[in-house]
């Protein structure tokens, strides 16, 4: 037994220490979809989509990824037979004794979530939770007897049809007991589509994340677009610089051309747009929330949007070595500042309308108001600020 383990102990040991972090980092999509569905993100809420990620990743951590560390060794050695007897977990019961009850007891307890996430979270009807749980077993038992359809070459773990029952039963009954919840504590109603004009630290990083996820990218992509073209186009010299017509362009000089793209992607993801957009950015937009916490016009406008924009630049640019520990320093002073201040900087630059300290949300910067006559009569339709 001992040595069956040890042939999964790298790749076990990887998956444990990959699988909180790797949650994490897709949990930020699910907490900008919640934004964006209810416009507002509750800590309950932000936890849950964590532990569902968390969740879901386990699923494959713990029972596709842990492979031999020696895939041709472990084939050779080991052979294991499908159980195809839906009624040999009796068989078990009677022989196995406690041991066998427990493997049973974890099959059912490892997919209550599963039907938990798909009755609260997702919201699904039985007759959907209920093929999905069958089919997300067979698929895992599947991929254990192929040998991940294929890829390691034989069948790893074993493929008992019990499981099929057993996990299936696990989450049927989580599905209740999402049900009993729902009927105890119904789920809440999105909240009325306004836009968050003082967000909070979760929200703004919420919001972030996705712009800067969508920068990267593309700046990613046209990056490695312009390496590929050069190499594909340019003549290379005998000093390592590539020949494009009568220019030379050094190594040093392409990757500059790469940082530049970064740079100008980062300008454009985050202050071309939101000056365009009256504070928000296509994350800020997604997420319901404006980066303006003040009615600001003017020189006001351009001093906000320089310091926010150059503090961006500083903390999430493409830098690396000294840079980027100058970097890592200032977002980390940054961090501190908002936990005293519950804002950042660039948010005490004044608004050019009545002073209001941020975090106060009675500035309607870019909404109409209706103003009432006094005496009866329609309502009288007046820009703001005008």
């Amino acid at each position: 037994m001992l040595s069956y383990l040890g042939a999964f102990s790298a790749s076990f040991g990887l998956s444990i220490a990959v699988w909180p972090f790797a949650s994490l980092l897709l949990t930020l999509p699910v907490l900008a979809l919640i934004y964006h569905r209810y416009h507002r993100l509750r800590l309950a809420a932000a936890l849950t989509a964590y532990l569902t990620i968390l969740y879901l990743l386990a699923l494959v951590c713990f029972t596709l990824w842990p492979m031999p560390d020696d895939r041709a060794a472990f084939c050779a050695g080991h052979h294991l037979s499908p159980q195809l007897d839906p009624l040999h977990f009796l068989t078990d019961l009677t022989t196995g004794g406690l041991g066998a009850l427990l493997q049973i007891g974890f099959n059912i307890v490892f997919f209550l979530p599963l039907g938990y996430i798909m009755g609260r979270v997702l919201r699904w009807r039985l007759r959907l939770a209920l093929p999905v749980g069958f089919l997300v077993s067979l698929t895992i038992e599947t991929a254990q007897l192929t040998g991940v359809f294929g890829l390691i070459g034989c069948a790893y773990r074993l493929f008992d049809v019990d499981d099929l029952l057993w996990n299936t039963t696990g989450a049927i009954v989580g599905f209740a007991c999402a049900a009993l919840i729902n009927r105890l504590a119904p789920p809440r109603t999105p909240d009325t589509a306004e836009v968050v004009r003082t967000p909070s630290f979760l929200h703004r990083s919420v919001s972030m994340a996705t712009d800067l996820v969508l920068a990267y990218t593309l700046s990613s992509s046209l990056g490695f677009a312009l390496v590929v073209l050069v190499n594909a186009w340019a003549g290379h010299r005998a000093d390592g610089d590539y020949s494009l017509g009568d220019w030379a362009v050094s190594p040093h000089a392409l990757r500059l051309m790469v940082v530049g793209l970064n740079i100008a992607c980062l300008l454009f993801f985050e202050f071309l747009i939101p000056l365009l957009r009256r504070g928000q950015t296509l994350g800020a937009a997604f997420t319901h929330m404006s980066v303006e916490t003040r009615a600001r016009r003017g020189w006001l406008r351009a001093a906000f949007y320089g310091a926010r924009t150059l503090t961006i630049l500083v903390v999430f640019g493409p830098w690396n070595g000294r840079m980027r520990a100058w970097a890592n320093l200032l977002g980390a002073l940054l961090l501190l500042f908002y936990m005293v201040r519950r804002c950042m900087p660039y948010d005490l630059i004044p608004g050019s309308d009545a002073p209001s300290a941020p975090g106060d949300a009675s500035p309607r910067m870019y909404e109409a108001r209706v103003d009432r006559p006094a005496m009866g009569g329609p309502p009288a339709f007046t820009p703001s600020g005008s």
